[in-house]
């Protein structure tokens, strides 16, 4: 039985995106970095980690993983090697007095009278407030049939299940990008939505926007997922030249070319202001190849990478697709390690 809570003021921006995972475990510095990558690619306001299998202090571990010194964190310790909640924001963030709400992370046992006293204890724990409430983590167990692979009657757990969400007065949300949240087997014969976002009604009315998504499953056999909340679009990139680009294979000679393309007439001061703008064109040209955007790369790896786990949904991986999986999570290394590299 484990739940953790944090109390949020949000200030200013009325866009949130929360991110809730399932980590089996963050003693692995390898999976800390793989985490802090893609927390920045997803552009994580609050993130809700489950089974985190840490206990004691953890300081050091939540700003390596966050990425900076402005992070806060409330954790529930794991009971020996089992369990664990830790919940991250940045505390810059979140201050002043537009927005209070509430988020409730839980991980649940496989066990339906220790499911039981979960569903009790976040019962009880919502009757201390009434502001706008979240409630996220992994669940083990399903609602409805449709949730389990190869499932097809209702079971005592998923009426549970049900009748929480409704004495609770929670919105369940449809989930967009996929069916199951955690998947296991050679033919992921073992497949449930265990992991879910929940909104109270007045979360529902502070946002225009609300969509629940599941995100590209690395380093454990649950999915994250994410809820985003408002609005999501697009901001003004600018030119940034990227030091990972000279480990680029042929990058020298590549960029020797661009500096003997430009021939300008004129002064001297014109010539070189002129010539350095044509080679700044002709990178931003590049970069935005796959060769010269990681992001790209990276999208691609995960493409790559969630086709085979459809595959895998279908029948058992061939000698050939294990290798070539092998292969795309030590590429998805690499190009997370370039990434590092460019933030600093």
């Amino acid at each position: 039985m484990q739940e953790e809570r944090g109390v949020f003021v949000h200030h200013g921006s009325m866009n949130l995106n929360i991110v809730s995972w399932n980590v089996r475990g963050l003693n692995c510095g390898k999976k800390r970095c793989m985490l802090r990558n893609m927390l920045r690619i997803w552009k994580a306001d609050v993130v809700c980690f489950q089974e985190t299998k840490l206990e004691r202090e953890i300081a050091n571990i939540v700003k390596e993983i966050w990425g900076s010194r402005w992070a806060d964190y409330v954790q529930l310790e794991a009971s020996g090697t089992r369990g664990g909640i830790l919940i991250m924001w940045d505390k810059r963030i979140w201050e002043g007095e537009d927005l209070k709400w509430h988020l409730t992370g839980v991980y649940a046992q496989n066990d339906r009278v220790e499911r039981e006293e979960t569903w009790l204890e976040v019962g009880a724990a919502r009757g201390l407030f009434t502001c706008p409430w979240v409630l996220c983590g992994d669940f083990n167990t399903v609602r409805y049939p449709c949730e389990k692979f190869n499932c097809s009657r209702i079971s005592r757990s998923m009426t549970d299940l049900s009748e929480f969400i409704e004495d609770m007065e929670l919105m369940d949300l449809d989930l967009v990008g996929g069916e199951f949240t955690r998947r296991k087997g050679e033919r992921h014969s073992t497949a449930a939505r265990l992991d879910r976002f929940m909104i109270s009604e007045d979360w529902d009315t502070k946002f225009r926007n609300i969509k629940q998504s599941i995100l590209q499953r690395i380093v454990s056999d649950h999915s994250p997922l994410m809820l985003q909340c408002e609005e999501w679009g697009s901001t003004k990139s600018y030119f940034k030249f990227e030091n990972w680009w000279l480990t680029t294979e042929n990058f020298n000679d590549k960029s020797k070319g661009m500096v003997g393309v430009f021939s300008f007439p004129g002064k001297t001061r014109f010539y070189t202001g002129s010539k350095a703008e044509g080679i700044e064109r002709k990178l931003k040209e590049w970069s935005k190849t796959s060769l010269g955007n990681l992001k790209q790369q990276k999208q691609l790896v995960l493409n790559q990478l969630a086709e085979i786990e459809r595959i895998q949904d279908q029948r058992i991986l061939e000698e050939g697709e294990i290798v070539s999986r092998l292969a795309l999570t030590t590429k998805l290394e690499e190009i997370v390690k370039n990434e590092e590299t460019a933030w600093r």
